[in-house]
């Protein structure tokens, strides 16, 4: 028998709202009008606001210490309900007409709110709501330790993410994405007299520079090495999807040996949340470099 889910995506964050802090949400154009901004000043007006979101006053003879602290984490309480309610918002938008039958893990649920209590960046809310509205539409397709690495990034280790999105492809042989950057050639004797046994193309000129590979591997988004494919034969297809392009390939050499890096499962479960933009200097780069390697179909 099948079950009849009756539930829409958007009912069941509802009822997922609710039972976190006891009362529906509001969606994120309500919250936004409360959310008042304040213009940039001088470093003195700067550390003015900061000391005042964090809680710290000054020149206050009226509170005593205990008050102040008080006050600080009654605001921090304050911030945190904010950030959570925000996020709560968004994911209403991004919530799927179809969902899943199967309820989300309440303690998937339960680690997924206490780690959003801090995240304040704009964008990294978006990021975080994405998540939820994913894992409503299919609960388990994000793993507690993707919740964690994403806790751990920063908004410039997001850009980095962004930016590696844009530089990946997928293979039919293999679905899980990967950064093509360059081949080993086995030595012959017309090799080492060329000097073309190995050649690599510049990721930092697409974007991609050498340490936000670092960072990503850091994090664990990437693998922490870069990886060699095995040995393609002479004459093996290759298909590669990069984007909505679809590059078809015969290998014109023998022994060769490409090289990449590769997302980790975490990183693959965040890379279908990006918004990923072809890059096509960096696919006519890669396709100069391989000429003598791969014939690909005009």
């Amino acid at each position: 028998m099948v079950k009849v889910n009756s539930l829409s995506a958007q009912q069941r964050l509802l009822q997922l709202a609710k039972t976190q802090f006891g009362a529906g949400i509001s969606t994120s154009k309500d919250i936004e009008s409360t959310n008042n901004t304040q213009d940039q000043g001088q470093f003195s007006d700067k550390h003015q606001q900061l000391a005042a979101r964090s809680g710290a006053i000054f020149n206050s003879a009226s509170l005593n210490i205990n008050q102040r602290a008080e006050r600080r984490l009654q605001m921090q309480r304050e911030r945190q309900q904010h950030n959570l309610e925000r996020i709560m918002a968004q994911a209403l938008e991004y919530c799927p007409e179809s969902v899943s039958a199967q309820d989300v893990d309440p303690d998937w649920f339960q680690q997924f709110c206490d780690l959003i209590l801090d995240i304040s960046n704009t964008n990294m809310q978006h990021l975080w709501a994405k998540i939820l509205a994913g894992e409503i539409a299919t609960p388990g397709k994000f793993s507690l330790k993707t919740l964690h690495t994403l806790k751990r990034m920063s908004y410039k280790e997001a850009m980095a993410l962004q930016q590696a999105a844009n530089l990946s492809c997928r293979t039919r042989q293999d679905p899980s994405a990967r950064i093509y950057f360059g081949y080993i050639s086995r030595p012959s004797l017309w090799r080492l007299l060329t000097g073309r046994s190995r050649a690599v193309v510049n990721l930092n000129q697409f974007g991609l520079s050498y340490p936000q590979i670092l960072s990503l591997m850091d994090i664990g988004l990437l693998h922490s090495s870069e990886i060699e494919s095995g040995t393609l034969p002479a004459g093996q297809q290759l298909n590669w999807q990069y984007q909505q392009l679809s590059m078809n390939g015969t290998v014109c050499s023998k022994d060769v040996v490409l090289q990449y890096y590769k997302y980790t499962a975490s990183g693959a479960e965040l890379l279908p949340l990006l918004n990923a933009q072809p890059n096509q200097q960096y696919v006519e780069a890669l396709k100069q470099l391989l000429v003598n390697i791969i014939r690909f179909a005009p």
